[in-house]
């Protein structure tokens, strides 16, 4: 406790990161039974939520810092980042394939079973990773320093938390840029709005469109999934055309960002 007297910020910054790794490894030594984890994948997030709440009961405050809590209010915002996240991904998906000639094919069988079974799994996901990078802590270094050294510390946080380096190295930058441009978008969405059930929505949204809804591949949660046409490689390095690419993949979010700037609770 003397710590938190003569070091308040930095100590509390220090046991918010000891929290979140002990939240991260626990549930492996849990002694809980078999399957417990593929049935209720929402332990890890308790965890991360109760560090965060940790945290704020230090300084005599609560998760309503973050807008966690069961209130209309803030609720109302989880569907609504949802529908956002969603419709971000299908802009980028259209443009991507016009840009590459592929045909877009809408699926006639789709399991929408399996969409629920996934809408289930990534929501913990998302959920996760911002109560990781954009809570207790991220707001603590806006306190504490400003916006901008908040954003960086999450940026390298949030690219971390993502295998980016198994595409190449180019690959490894594109797929940085995304993740940076993203975090901006889920960062926008809890401090314009006052909740992070927002920056959840948007994220949750992103992750079922991208991984499930509209796909490269024929999926059976697959809505639009693409007829690939043949190109030729590339004759050599185009950084303008990898640049419009980029952009191109990333648009539906860039305009997000621009709405989020515009938005008013």
């Amino acid at each position: 406790m003397n710590l938190f007297k003569t070091y308040p910020n930095l100590s509390r910054l220090l046991l918010f990161v000891v929290l979140i790794l002990i939240a991260l490894f626990l549930p492996d030594f849990l002694p809980l039974p078999r399957g417990t984890q593929e049935v209720f994948p929402f332990i890890g997030l308790i965890l991360v939520v109760l560090a965060n709440w940790i945290l704020y009961k230090t300084e005599k405050k609560n998760l309503d810092e973050l807008g966690f809590n069961f209130k209309g209010i803030n609720l109302k915002y989880l569907p609504f980042g949802l529908i956002l996240g969603i419709a971000a991904v299908l802009v980028g998906y259209n443009l991507k394939s016009f840009l590459t000639g592929d045909k877009i094919i809408f699926h006639q069988n789709i399991n929408y079973l399996d969409i629920l079974k996934n809408l289930y799994w990534i929501l913990p996901t998302a959920a996760v990773q911002e109560f990781i990078c954009r809570s207790y802590g991220y707001k603590k270094l806006i306190s504490i320093y400003n916006l901008r050294i908040a954003n960086l510390v999450a940026v390298v946080v949030f690219v971390s938390m993502h295998n980016i380096f198994n595409i190449g190295v180019f690959g490894a930058i594109f797929y940085a840029i995304s993740i940076v441009i993203g975090h901006f978008v889920f960062a926008n969405a809890l401090l314009k709005s006052g909740t992070i059930f927002f920056a959840i929505g948007i994220h949750w949204g992103s992750n079922i469109a991208n991984n499930q809804l509209f796909t490269e591949e024929k999926l059976s949660t697959s809505i639009l999934f693409l007829e690939k046409v043949i190109q030729e490689e590339p004759t050599g390095f185009n950084p303008l055309g990898i640049l419009l690419y980029i952009i191109t993949l990333n648009i539906g979010f860039i305009l997000l960002w621009i709405f989020l700037n515009r938005f008013r609770k």
